[in-house]
């Protein structure tokens, strides 16, 4: 759940983004944040995330909220499978080993983002839509109550943005975590999504 009273977005009070703003997302539902360039999407998912404060207003959450940023460096040397590890590092410890829900987590976020037959494959060798996929599947690993992620479906051709959008919208709905994502692609954007914010 997630709920955002008259919130106003930005770094200063002379350099606000967007605002006020005001909604409430329930439990398991996937919405898309769409919005022109520099509209304020992705201050949006940082300021829900923590990472930046509101300038006024309240945010509510129910749990840990995390961000999937566009942009992650690639790192050579590990596989997808390590890099899909990562999400659950903080739970485990950089040093300790996985336990056995650990591991089942990491393989079904790589069995439904379709990474099978490139998990021990390095980073340095797959596409820049295929790394796509997998920082979403490090994400699912999370279990966090809220996940956003910051156009997703950039680098990814037709099929696989339907894809990974499809598989946003059945884990909200099968975890009950709440999802936002943002994207320029409406169409796909509006199937896979049960509201829309748009700023």
């Amino acid at each position: 759940m997630i709920k955002a009273t008259d919130i106003v977005l930005g770094y200063s009070p002379e350099r606000t983004v967007a605002g006020p703003l005001s909604f409430t997302y329930a439990d398991g539902e996937c919405v898309m944040l769409r919005g022109r360039n520099g509209s304020g999407k992705t201050t949006l998912m940082k300021t829900i995330a923590g990472l930046l404060k509101p300038l006024s207003g309240t945010i509510l959450k129910g749990g840990e909220a995390i961000l999937v940023p566009t942009r992650i460096p690639i790192v050579k040397g590990f596989t997808v499978i390590d890099f899909v590890r990562t999400g659950m590092l903080a739970e485990a410890g950089a040093f300790k080993k996985l336990d056995r829900k650990s591991e089942s987590r990491v393989d079904d976020a790589i069995r439904m983002m379709k990474l099978e037959s490139l998990a021990i494959k390095d980073l340095g060798q797959i596409s820049d839509g295929e790394f796509q996929k997998a920082c979403v599947a490090a994400a699912m690993t999370r279990e966090a109550n809220v996940m956003m992620l910051d156009e997703p479906t950039a680098f990814l051709d037709v099929e696989n943005r339907a894809m990974v959008l499809s598989t946003l919208q059945r884990l909200a709905h099968e975890t009950g975590t709440t999802i936002i994502f943002s994207t320029h692609d409406i169409h796909d954007g509006e199937v896979y999504s049960d509201s829309v914010l748009a700023l």
